[in-house]
């Protein structure tokens, strides 16, 4: 088999560094070329290439650069690692595979509006009739603000229609607080409050051409700010299959994850993000490698085999890496470093 040159873009991100080492762990021949905008990001270390890239708000200069690096390590395929980098891809897909014949694993601007905003996650849920936390939006439903409240009671979760993690999300639990969240604050939603933090879940879901789903694994899993920090693998067939469910008909493309909350014996989703997950990694260790069930299926054109998922726990520790300064100071001034890792 001739080796994939795989780009994976914000490499320095939790999402870039799992999605490097499902490469690494894979049983695919892959070159791994990573980029980053600034040297001091992990991924640029475990990749085979690295490359400085301009932030992508200047979109045309980061195109420019973009399309240089992809026609000279002649990419097969692009991972995007990066949030703030999803939409331009989606923007620039077809120009990008048409141009270089390498395939970007980016949703559909729709797919992006849906997930991105979760006054329209919910509004998707309800349209499709899905089981979704009852949600307002602040300020456009102020007049509606005493009835949710009565309908749904204390406590519930004010947080921001496009915000990510678990950043300015609030439990509210009296009104004096409340008007404090919520002073001088604009495209919030108010969110009926899923208590149960025992059953929490993320579910990955890949899919391929047409919203084809390639694998799913749903891992129940604990938080600490935001970030699943252990996981349990098990036999959740009825939530996997649930999302599935949803998945088919959103439709995304790539590595699509739910986030939900079992309540009255019925799955809640009050997330979903169309990216590679901060448990990418776990997901790889139970026997789910995204990255590579992508490359096989949508790359490789190849049938994928069926897989055991092993049923366990996974604890997350930070561990710290060793990088030679003189490896940093290349990347400061030549913006690249071209080596093998495995020397």
């Amino acid at each position: 088999m001739s080796k994939l040159n795989v780009l994976i873009t914000g490499s320095g991100s939790v999402y870039g560094v799992a999605v490097i080492q499902s490469l690494i762990k894979s049983k695919l021949n892959v070159n791994l070329i990573a980029t980053d905008t600034q040297p001091y990001a992990l991924g640029l270390y475990l990749a085979h290439h690295s490359y400085i890239v301009p932030h992508v708000k200047d979109e045309q200069l980061y195109l420019k650069r973009l399309l240089e690096i992809l026609r000279f390590e002649k990419i097969d395929a692009i991972f995007i690692a990066s949030s703030q980098e999803l939409s331009f891809y989606s923007r620039n897909k077809a120009l990008i595979e048409e141009e270089i014949r390498c395939r970007v694993f980016s949703n559909p601007q729709d797919v992006l509006s849906i997930c991105n905003d979760k006054w329209n996650t919910i509004h998707f849920l309800e349209e499709h009739n899905f089981p979704s936390p009852k949600t307002i939006r602040y300020p456009e439903d102020n007049d509606k603000i005493h009835l949710f409240i009565e309908n749904v009671g204390f406590p519930f979760i004010a947080k921001p229609r496009h915000g990510k993690g678990s950043e300015d999300i609030h439990l509210v639990n009296d009104l004096v607080y409340f008007k404090q969240v919520i002073s001088e604050k604009k495209n919030m939603i108010l969110q009926q409050y899923l208590p149960d933090e025992q059953n929490e879940f993320t579910v990955g879901v890949c899919c391929g051409t047409n919203g084809k789903v390639l694998s799913s694994i749903a891992l129940k899993r604990q938080l600490q700010d935001g970030i699943t920090m252990s996981a349990i693998s098990d036999d959740f067939k009825d939530i996997t299959d649930y999302c599935e469910k949803v998945a088919k008909a959103l439709k995304p493309y790539g590595p699509c994850n739910f986030q939900l909350r079992i309540w009255n014996g019925k799955p809640y989703i009050f997330e979903i993000n169309p990216r590679f997950s901060s448990s990418t990694g776990m997901r790889t260790l139970f026997g789910v490698n995204e990255p590579e069930i992508l490359l096989m299926a949508e790359v490789l054109q190849e049938s994928l085999p069926e897989r055991q998922i092993l049923k366990a726990s996974v604890i997350r520790q930070y561990a710290d890496y060793i990088v030679p300064t003189a490896e940093i100071v290349k990347l400061k001034t030549k913006k690249f470093i071209i080596k093998d890792t495995t020397e």
